[in-house]
């Protein structure tokens, strides 16, 4: 007998620039200070098909204000994919996100001009960029221009966070076998650097049977996961289903065979690991609040949909 277990969320997504010109002595002449980003719709289209997205610098001349229309910088100088450091964390306290940061370095005089946009994304050039912002002045937080010298080199930072979500999603009919389960959905182990490791990849899966886990116990806190007897699934088999354009969001599905997921009290809660971090979920029948009876005379399908957008 087969079942099948269909649960959606969504992340939110955002990202900051921070630009400095570096002199010939090595001194910082000109420091932008953090300042937010576009997110644009072909970039969030990219996320779920691509596993560079965020591996190239553009910058430009242009001043026109972005939209998440744009697809490319409209003044376009130079790009570069010379990463000179990543670093990654998580945030300790709410709201809760996982950060990744690359800092780019651009070549001595490549970017001598009169600069005013810059953008991050999969190519050195066109059409390729999952974000583009204007330039600002770190006082006023309006447009401005900086002007690297011919002599001097450009510095562009830039971090992308995965907010995890701040509420749960209760789904009240979940149907198996006739029986209709209230599920409640919800993040977990959200300072794990499962929140930020893969930050750049291609959104969905992570395979491998330890990260889709049944438990016979209730989902924990977003801090941390389910609770109880646990049991991992059978078939390392899990795969993202074709992308379709302009959703932005993935279905991802992992089944499990005879022998996977079998817990004597049945299912409670399941955990799953994505590329933008861990859920949990957890099932109670109604009436009378039952767990899931998962026995080896059972295979089952969980078809996860993961979304993001721009916050």
């Amino acid at each position: 007998m087969s079942n099948i277990i269909k649960i959606k969320t969504t992340i939110g997504l955002k990202g900051f620039f921070r630009l400095r010109i570096i002199n010939k002595f090595n001194k910082i002449r000109v420091d932008t200070g953090w300042f937010s980003n576009t997110i644009l719709d072909a970039g969030r289209n990219i996320m779920a098909d691509r596993g560079d997205w965020m591996d190239y610098c553009q910058v430009g001349t242009d001043n026109t204000t972005p939209t998440q229309s744009d697809t490319s910088l409209l003044g376009y100088i130079a790009g570069t994919s010379n990463i000179v450091s990543t670093t990654t964390g998580q945030a300790s306290s709410a709201p809760y996100f996982g950060w990744k940061r690359k800092t780019f370095r651009f070549a001595v005089g490549d970017t001598a001009a009169n600069l005013n946009e810059v953008g991050v994304g999969w190519g050195l050039s066109g059409s390729t960029l999952i974000s583009r912002a204007l330039i600002l002045d770190p006082s006023t937080q309006l447009p401005t221009t900086i002007t690297p010298l011919a002599d001097e080199f450009l510095e562009v930072m830039y971090e992308l966070r995965y907010y995890a979500p701040t509420t749960d999603v209760v789904i009240p009919q979940v149907t198996l076998d006739s029986v209709v389960y209230d599920t409640i959905v919800r993040a977990a182990n959200v300072t794990a650097v499962s929140w930020s490791g893969n930050i750049g990849s291609i959104m969905g899966i992570v395979t491998g049977t330890s990260n889709w886990v049944a438990y016979d116990g209730n989902i924990g806190t977003v801090l941390t996961g389910p609770s109880g007897i646990s049991a991992n699934d059978d078939l390392a088999t899990q795969s993202n289903s074709a992308y379709v354009n302009n959703s932005y969001e993935i279905k991802m599905n992992c089944p499990c065979g005879s022998s996977g997921w079998n817990l004597g009290a049945g299912i409670r809660s399941l955990r799953i690991t994505t590329t933008a971090g861990e859920y949990q979920t957890q099932f109670d029948a109604n009436p009378g609040g039952a767990t899931i009876p998962k026995t080896s005379a059972y295979s089952m399908l969980m078809s996860w949909t993961l979304g993001w957008t721009e916050l």
